[in-house]
């Protein structure tokens, strides 16, 4: 007679499930459709089933040590915001929380609000990657991945997006540089502006590629990709900004930020950015990357 699976295993089938079942659907379309909620048995994302079952696998870990529960059926939903109240006190970010909450309630096939824990709000200002110096920076030689800097300030591209970026995806319109077909999250396909302060350099770099791709070698990760699409966002909204002024069309302030940083900002223009980084929701552009660099 075999053993009973132990906790740990029977998450790990409970999310390997999810993964098989979610293979080759599209996320983007059963919400185009209205059929997709959090609490549908799918993960669709290899990082994401990655990302659960590291998660779960430490909820695992801290329900046989801590609780002595060795088998699902054991488990109350109070159990998990026991562990999530835990972590807090371990020091977890708000974002983390999150991510773990998320985890288990894919696995319980339930919402993350019903664990009986409130997941502490998420603020920019607590955010520490990205933000200011770290000790990742020293590695960076600017001079010998100088092309990947440029393409990266002057496009606001995400790393995934750089690595797959190909010669032929550059337009140039009457002198303008933009990077077409650039396929983002959630299924978006944007066109990307250059910065002027980076086109020339841009189209050279693009120019004098023979390869397949721009990048072929695996974009190192102390190059913080993300503080340059910070970078973008606040150039190109100053770039809008300044071509609004000489047009002398009238800026309108009327976007307010709250919380500790508050800014005050053209929505019209924060509207022209929010496309070319990727993203819907002018709100995500604010939050995360113009708050912090006009505080």
């Amino acid at each position: 007679m075999s053993r009973p699976k132990r906790i740990g295993q029977e998450i790990f089938d409970i999310l390997t499930a999810q993964f098989e079942h979610g293979k080759g659907v599209s996320r983007h379309d059963k919400k185009q459709k209205g059929v997709f909620s959090a609490q549908t048995d799918t993960v669709h994302a290899k990082n994401t089933f990655k990302t659960y079952r590291q998660q779960s696998k430490a909820f695992a870990k801290y329900a046989r040590e801590m609780l002595g529960i060795h088998r699902l059926k054991d488990l109350n939903l109070a159990d998990v915001g026991k562990w999530l109240a835990y972590r807090q006190e371990c020091g977890d970010s708000a974002s983390t929380l999150k991510t773990r909450a998320a985890a288990m309630a894919k696995v319980l096939q339930c919402s993350s609000t019903d664990f009986g824990f409130k997941c502490p709000i998420r603020r920019s200002e607590d955010i520490k990657r990205s933000r200011n110096p770290v000790k990742m920076d020293d590695r960076l030689n600017e001079e010998i991945h100088a092309d990947i800097i440029a393409v990266a300030k002057g496009t606001g591209m995400r790393r995934v997006e750089l690595q797959r970026l190909k010669p032929e995806q550059l337009e140039v319109r009457d002198g303008q540089a933009y990077i077409v077909e650039v396929h983002g999250k959630n299924g978006l396909i944007r066109t990307v502006p250059v910065l002027k302060e980076y086109n020339d350099a841009v189209i050279a770099i693009f120019k004098k590629c023979e390869t397949e791709k721009m990048f072929p070698k695996k974009i190192p990760t102390y190059i913080d990709v993300h503080s340059y699409r910070g970078e973008y966002a606040k150039s190109m909204y100053d770039q809008i900004l300044a071509e609004k002024i000489e047009k002398g069309e009238e800026i309108k302030l009327d976007y307010h930020t709250r919380g500790a940083v508050k800014i005050s900002l053209d929505r019209s223009i924060v509207k022209k950015v929010s496309p070319a980084l990727g993203h819907k929701r002018i709100s995500v552009t604010i939050t995360n990357y113009l708050k912090h660099h006009f505080a």
